[in-house]
């Protein structure tokens, strides 16, 4: 298997003068890139911090943060990279755990006091799962199955060295990995979204526009969010979304727009989906990418239509940082496989999220999947967006709609819902709001919602 740095050298080595990185600050060439990743490589070196073990990088999106983290491979490390912006109780959990043997903050380097044996395997970084749903989980991605996502990226989207690709994840979400790197292994142009434009939906395309732009990632709300109001939808010759169930109330206007799904523990997806122009409604998640195997197992652990995604193959992770449990043996079944906990069917030869069987609800005795009822609500011609849940103070379920309208009120959402739905699913509370809180990674953040709701 070619790793990332390998295929990083060969494209630095022939297109040395070409710019690879635009931001704020100014341009950085590929030469200058590979020179910031040798420096660090060589601090790293002189500080006595050894091969093999982590290296935290704590910098800003942008050349530095990518130089840092290729010098931590061309040292044998294995990059953590932490968002500035994040908190720092979280940040400071992360560092807990991982026990880094350095820190990496404005091309400086900071030997920390550690003593964890070096990881297995053949890493490629370190990343730690969302935290909205609990503790953060360390996941430790292997050069092969990074390796094998860049050449089906790059192979997948005709990624040449003339293209230009937009960079708006957070660093320490996966995404970011794959919306750099690919393109920083064909010898493309990245260009990293200024804080203003990185969640502004209605300016991002005049931004695409002004940057030449012709492949971008957003996480999955603020992609609806691009296709509901923004503009220069002709500049990208493909937009790809990921991270949460995509809906789309009247197509899209777009060249190409790529649906994707995977968690952290695939190597930041498994699964994609092109959506055709007149899609709406729940966009499927598609059909696995070549390194990926899924099935879905029903409750017996028979494999049916409906069920839990389980996947398998050479996309998955090393395993979890310091613990097990990422991967698990299948009775009559070879190789390493991961259960979701997320519910999909298969369809028409296709997958289809259902959403997380964690969030599946008990109404009354009755099982209820809020997924259902979301996408009733999403019918409301006021509403843009609606999540549901259990009201921590009675237990009922509570809907939490998403409009602008200020002329949308409890009584008439209740009438729109109990005339599609059987009454144990018709939710006893509503709330109408302006806008879903999101987590750091652009996902809806079911945590934020519950303090919300608890304090309403």
């Amino acid at each position: 298997m070619t790793s990332a740095l390998e295929l990083f050298l060969r494209a630095a080595a022939a297109h040395s003068g070409r710019t690879a990185v635009v931001e704020a600050s100014g341009a950085t060439s590929y030469s200058q890139l590979l020179a910031i990743g040798r420096r660090t490589a060589g601090a790293l070196r002189g500080r006595g911090v050894r091969a093999g073990r982590v290296v935290a990088v704590r910098c800003p999106p942008g050349a530095a943060l990518l130089g840092a983290q290729l010098g931590v491979w061309l040292h044998g490390g294995i990059p953590l990279l932490l968002d500035p912006s994040q908190p720092r109780p979280r940040a400071e959990k992360m560092l807990q755990d991982a026990r880094p043997a350095a820190l990496i903050t404005d091309g400086e380097v900071e030997p920390l006091d550690s003593d964890l044996s070096a990881a297995t395997g053949d890493p490629a970084y370190l990343l730690y799962t969302s935290g909205s749903t609990g503790q953060p989980k360390g996941v430790l991605v292997g050069h092969d199955s990074f390796g094998a996502l860049i050449r089906w990226h790059l192979a997948g989207y005709r990624v040449t060295a003339g293209d230009t690709a937009s960079s708006v994840a957070a660093p320490s979400f996966d995404a970011f990995q794959w919306e750099t790197w690919p393109y920083l292994c064909a010898g493309a142009r990245i260009c990293f979204a200024p804080p203003e434009v990185r969640y502004a939906p209605w300016e991002l395309g005049a931004w695409f526009a002004a940057e030449g732009v012709d492949l971008a990632f957003l996480p999955t709300p603020l992609a609806e969010a691009y296709v509901r109001h923004g503009s220069d939808f002709g500049q990208l010759r493909c937009l790809l979304t990921g991270g949460d169930r995509l809906r789309l109330s009247d197509g899209h206007p777009l060249r190409r727009l790529v649906n994707h799904y995977g968690p952290t523990e695939a190597t930041v997806l498994a699964t994609s989906h092109d959506v055709g122009p007149a899609e709406t409604g729940e966009i499927p998640i598609g059909a696995p990418i070549p390194s990926a195997t899924v099935i879905l197992l029903d409750e017996q652990g028979r494999e049916a239509s409906q069920g839990e995604l389980v996947i398998g193959g050479g996309c998955l992770a090393l395993g979890y940082w310091g613990r097990d449990g990422l991967a698990v043996p299948l009775p009559g079944r070879p190789g390493r496989w991961y259960r979701t906990g997320d519910l999909a069917a298969r369809r028409d030869g296709t997958l289809r999220f259902l959403g997380r069987l964690d969030r599946q609800l008990k109404v009354r005795g009755a099982r209820v999947e809020p997924g259902e009822i979301e996408a009733v609500l999403r019918g409301h011609p006021l509403l843009d967006d609606a999540v549901v849940g259990l009201d921590p103070a009675d237990g009922r379920l509570l809907a939490i709609g998403v409009s602008d309208s200020g002329h949308l009120h409890e009584a008439e959402l209740r009438e729109f819902a109990a005339h599609r739905l059987p009454p144990e699913m018709v939710p006893g509370r509503f709330r109408v709001v302006s806008e879903l809180p999101l987590t750091a990674h652009g996902k809806v953040d079911f945590a934020a919602l519950d303090e919300e709701a608890a304090c309403g």
